[in-house]
């Protein structure tokens, strides 16, 4: 065992370590849970097991089943997101393209459930899939030690289980939501930009902006950086995605979808797991209005109220976070130009208004690349970015639901951990963007 342990390539240890360094934190975590008796005290390990052992939710596709169900009882003449969203409160936040998956399942007979369970499965694993190229390619670009069949075998393992126990990741499979689709699209996309598969990449963020428009950001940041063959990819792939829609529920259902982006830009939500800068405003404002901006009750009907401090603080951020990210670095390096893509991506999610945790499972990919690039990149040195890096993870990766005891006070800003995580993945990224890792 010894001799093994000696042997074994630098990249396995560290993911070794990296893995019992989560589980400890984890159990940590959830004792402090116990001890202050907070609700939802699972871990992240608990939630990779469910995946495998209890029943996935359907978290995405039941509201879009009630949109589908909605338009059909109209006899195709309802303003979707007025009726619904605005006017029921409906949580149902996709765009119409987003329902021909209803549509789909409803033609073919798939149960909801059914349907949710074999999907999370099938992106889990494309995700599983995704990252772990991601690393033998970076790593063999790298320089590293060549890795043994099993070698390969076994960080394909670590990753894996690094996965299974990556909250924002797991939760989003327990939950049953589209999110999985998305991680794991993110992911591939990342391997096919990193790889000059610039083409295959847009076709993958067209996907992922029919979902969830704030992707189409990427459109944007491909122009400024002259990458016509992504750019193209993504606009002819959603306008197909968008053609499907408009042929189903017509031109004046985009346009009420646009009223609904309005008002969820408006009211955001206050709680907790909103991860976001507007929950962080709002849960502020919980202090003094407790049950107007409750964050830890869970109301599946309500948002809460317009405020102009939340909203203006929520328009801030979120356009700064944007032109951050869509500003273009001088760096020649390739991990500047990856880190380049990586920052739109976390930007794009760090900047909606509603930002759950699980829609952080795209940290997982860009924790993987950034690991490899300061621990085999040209920068290779210990200093203050591989300490943060570490802090980021553990903080992203695990549950901390003890934090909601602060719930009530002016403290409770701390329950916005996954988002402070978040910002320190974004700023540890413009670092490596904008100064040279060999020079540092």
């Amino acid at each position: 065992m010894l001799y093994f342990a000696k042997t074994m390539k630098p990249a396995i240890k560290q993911l070794l370590f990296l893995l019992a360094v989560t589980l400890a934190f984890s159990v940590l975590f959830q004792e402090i849970g116990k001890y202050y008796e907070v609700r939802g005290n699972q871990s992240a390990l608990e939630h990779g097991i469910w995946i495998f052992t209890d029943t996935i939710g359907d978290d995405s596709w039941r509201p879009m089943r009630l949109a589908l169900d909605h338009w059909t009882e109209s006899q195709q003449q309802a303003l979707i997101y007025s009726d619904l969203l605005i006017g029921k409160r409906v949580k149902f936040q996709y765009p119409p393209t987003a329902i021909l998956i209803s549509k789909f399942m409803d033609a073919n007979q798939i149960g909801i459930l059914e349907f949710s369970t074999v999907t999370t499965y099938i992106f889990l694993f494309l995700m599983i899939a995704g990252v772990v190229s991601i690393s033998l390619h970076q790593y063999r670009d790298y320089g590293g030690a060549p890795l043994s069949l099993f070698e390969k075998i076994m960080l394909g393992i670590l990753l894996a289980l690094l996965l299974f126990t990556f909250y924002p990741v797991v939760k989003a499979g327990t939950l049953g939501q589209i999110q999985v689709w998305l991680n794991a699209l993110f992911a591939v996309a990342i391997l096919c930009y990193m790889t000059g598969r610039e083409t295959l990449a847009g076709i993958l963020l067209g996907i992922m902006a029919s979902i969830k428009p704030q992707y189409a950001l990427f459109v944007l940041w491909g122009l400024f950086r002259g990458n016509k063959r992504m750019v193209i990819a993504m606009i002819v792939t959603g306008a197909l995605g968008l053609l499907a829609g408009v042929l189903e529920f017509g031109v004046a259902n985009y346009a009420d979808y646009l009223r609904g982006l309005g008002y969820l830009s408006q009211h955001g939500e206050a709680y907790y797991s909103n991860q976001s800068f507007n929950g962080l405003a709002n849960r502020f404002f919980s202090v003094n209005y407790p049950e107007d901006f409750n964050n830890l009750k869970w109301r599946g009907y309500y948002f809460p109220p317009y405020n102009r401090w939340v909203f203006g603080f929520t328009q801030a951020t979120s356009m700064a976070l944007i032109v951050i990210a869509l500003l273009k670095g001088r760096n020649p390096q390739k991990e500047a130009r990856l880190v380049d893509f990586l920052l739109m991506g976390l930007g794009a999610t760090m900047a909606s208004p509603i930002a759950w945790e699980h829609h952080y499972g795209v940290l997982f990919p860009i924790f993987v690349c950034i690991w490899l690039m300061l621990w085999f990149g040209d920068g290779n040195k210990p200093d203050w970015r591989k300490t943060l890096f570490i802090g980021c993870y553990l903080i992203s990766a695990n549950n901390i639901p003890a934090f909601n005891a602060l719930a009530g006070t002016y403290f409770n800003f701390l329950q916005s951990y996954l988002l402070f995580a978040a910002c320190g993945v974004f700023m540890l990224l413009l670092y490596i963007k904008y100064k040279p890792l060999r020079n540092l």
